[in-house]
Parts: C-alpha cells; structure tokens; sequence
C-alpha cells in the first residue's frame, strides 16, 4: 500500500485606501461537538515555518549559483503556499533551492511529498544565520546526502539546528514533482493561533486588486482556529491530525465506512473558493460542501448540495476543488472509495480551504494580537477579489 509514514504574525499597514474595523472574537460553540474533540486541542504540534504566511520566501538557484529569475512562471514559491497539493516538478540533474526566514529560527525536521514516490534520488540540507551565495563554502551542511528514492514522504530530524537560510541541494537520477516542503522548530499551532484572538476586516481599494498583493490563507487549520466538529468514524481524539499543517500524521476511518465524512468549523465564516485534501493513494470521489449551520445529524448530508466534486480515477493521494466564491462556516468533505470492500480504512492526512488575505498584512515581528482574515466579501457593498489561478490537480 503506498503512503506516507506512521504518520508570522500579522502587521496591520496603514496606508491610503486601507479600511481597518476591528472586531471581538467570541467563543465558538460547535453544535454537535463530542467531548473526545472538543479536548482534542491539548497537544500543542509545531508549526510549520516554510510557509508564506509566515514570511519565508523561496528562490530556485540557477547552475551559475545565482537565482534564476526565469522561474516566475513555473513558480517555486507554490510550494510555500497552503495547498499542500500544489506541486513542483525537479528534473534529472542538480536542483538547488533557498528558502530564508524573516528571522533565525531553530529547527527540528525537515519534510516534502515525494508525489507518487516517482522522483529518485539524493538531497543535502545546508543551513546559514547570513545571506550567502549558493556556492558559497560557509554554509554548514546538516546531513549527507539522504536518498529519497522509493518514498512518498521524507522525513528528516534537524533537531538541534538554527537558520535563517535554508538551502536544499537535490540530485535527482529520476524527475518527479515534490510537494508540501515542511519546516518545524519552536514555534508551535497554538502561538500562532494565539496571535488571531482579534479579527480585523480589512478592504484594499487599490493593492488588493494585485493578484500578486494576495496571499491564499488556508482557513480550515488550527493555526486558523478552525476545529473538526464531525468525523463519520474512527477515533475522535485523533480528528485534528487532518488540520494540523503537517502531512506526516494521519486520521483513519473506520473500513466499513461507506463513505468517510469530517466537517470542519472555521473561526468565523470565511468567503472560500478553494479546498483540498491529501489522503491515501486510493481512488474515488470527493465531494465538497459549504455549509452555514449543522442540522441535528451533522452527517446527513444527502439533502445538502456539494459546491463541487472530483473524481481521482488514478489513486494520486490528493484532490482540489475550485469554486465561487462563497462563504460559510463549516466545510464538509465525503469520499466515496471506488472500491468500498478493497478500503482498510481510508486515511487523510490534511484538509483545506482557501480564501484570500491581503499580503501587506503579514508581519513575523509586531503587534501579535491582531489577525487579518477573508470577509470583506461579505460587507455590503462586497469587494469581490479575483485569486490566482491554482491548477485542479486530480482529473
């Protein structure tokens, strides 16, 4: 069976053409909520780091150990992105990639999907506090060269390691496409969750038309305050692996289940146009549903309508969906396996839904209790923002 292993802040700008309204969080009181999750927050996983939402950045290295500014198109910064179904293909040869932080972080692992476990070969991880070239030989070299052939997930401990540079040296034997780039150290889910106690509404007249200015912030994550408030089985204290930023951790249904369902609440209703899933490499369908309210029985979705669906006729472990924008409170994902008896219990390993945020209102430095989500849509007049274009990656 192939699949994976056992499994910063915000800075309000001010600026012309900013509208700033803050707003009190209230407490969330999920309706259907089984006290198995609602104490399933007690663990406090580490979040990760190499994403855009907390100011890294990525630049491809050129053979000359410049960066390669035809890259734009092709966009290695996608694997800096949420989605973790967003790809990057490396080809036969020497791939080098740098990814810096806004400050000096201390790291502890080091992880990526190797989609379909097709992609062969070796990587070294070198780290650096300062900016150097990438043939630069003070770079301090973390491991040997680790083979990554023959494995969908790479998992490597860099425990003990402090950067502010990361750069990653690929020589692949055998091309292939990688995914979900990961970096955990000290910072955990919980701390940046904390940094989002006050909500602020934002509207952009002008920066926010730039689709470059636009960040798309996943909002079904506990880094987000979302939680799982139904799960169709399995064990419930375990739901939250499916939100927790980290595709090396998993959540099992129950092999009977006809049709694996969770729904998951976000911290206040979102204006979505975008959600994923990264599960077992199993075929069939994935069906999306944007929901305002749970009814008594918050499973039967029968006479609910889905926003959108996909079929994986080819058993890739990751399905996309792109949609309207529409807000709502709850997501709702049902798989429907293509061959329900052949299922050992269909496994996810990360859910997610999407909407935009201003990049202007991302900081890794100040003001920590202000947060910056997608509702301006939903203000009258609405400000609708057009997102960049994200591929559907299952047919």
């Amino acid at each position: 069976m192939n699949w994976f292993r056992p499994l910063g802040f915000f800075r309000v700008v001010s600026a012309a053409g900013f509208l700033f309204i803050a707003v009190t969080t209230k407490p969330i009181v999920a309706g259907e909520m089984t006290p198995a999750l609602k104490f399933a927050d007690a663990s406090n996983p580490a979040k990760n780091l190499a994403r855009m939402n907390c100011g890294a950045t990525i630049d491809l290295i050129g053979p000359e150990g410049r960066v390669d500014t035809s890259d734009k198109d092709s966009s290695a910064t996608s694997l800096l992105l949420d989605d973790d179904t967003l790809s990057y293909p490396i080809s036969e040869g020497d791939t080098t990639m740098v990814i810096s932080f806004p400050t000096t972080s201390a790291l502890d692992r080091f992880t990526f999907v190797n989609e379909n476990a097709a992609a062969e070969g070796e990587m070294k991880i070198s780290v650096s506090n300062y900016r150097l070239s990438a043939n630069s030989r003070k770079w301090n070299d973390v491991n040997g060269s680790t083979s990554f052939t023959g494995k969908r997930l790479f998992d490597l401990s860099l425990l003990g390691t402090e950067a502010r540079y990361v750069k990653l040296s690929f020589h692949v034997t055998r091309g292939g496409r990688i995914a979900a780039l990961g970096l955990y150290g000290e910072q955990s889910l919980q701390e940046f969750a904390a940094r989002q106690r006050g909500v602020i509404r934002v509207t952009n007249t002008a920066a926010t038309r730039r689709l470059e200015d636009i960040l798309n912030f996943n909002f079904a994550n506990l880094y987000a305050r979302a939680r799982i408030v139904f799960v169709s089985s399995g064990m419930e204290e375990q739901a939250r692996r499916m939100i927790d930023d980290d595709v090396t951790t998993s959540f099992q249904f129950a092999p009977a289940d006809p049709h694996p369902t969770v729904i998951v609440e976000l911290a206040d209703r979102e204006r979505l146009h975008r959600v994923s899933a990264v599960y077992k490499m199993e075929k069939g369908r994935l069906d999306v549903f944007l929901l305002q309210d749970l009814g008594t029985n918050p499973g039967d979705l029968n006479g609910a309508k889905p926003v959108a669906s996909v079929t994986d006729t080819t058993g890739g472990g990751k399905a996309a969906v792109d949609f309207d924008p529409s807000g709502a409170r709850y997501v709702a994902l049902r798989w429907t396996p293509a061959d329900p008896k052949g299922s050992h219990g269909f496994e996810v390993a990360e859910v997610s839904a999407f909407g935009e945020m201003p990049l202007s209102m991302l900081s890794t430095t100040e003001l920590p209790d202000t947060y910056a989500d997608n509702s301006i849509g939903l203000m009258s007049p609405p400000l609708v923002v057009q997102p960049p274009v994200l591929p559907v990656v299952s047919p």
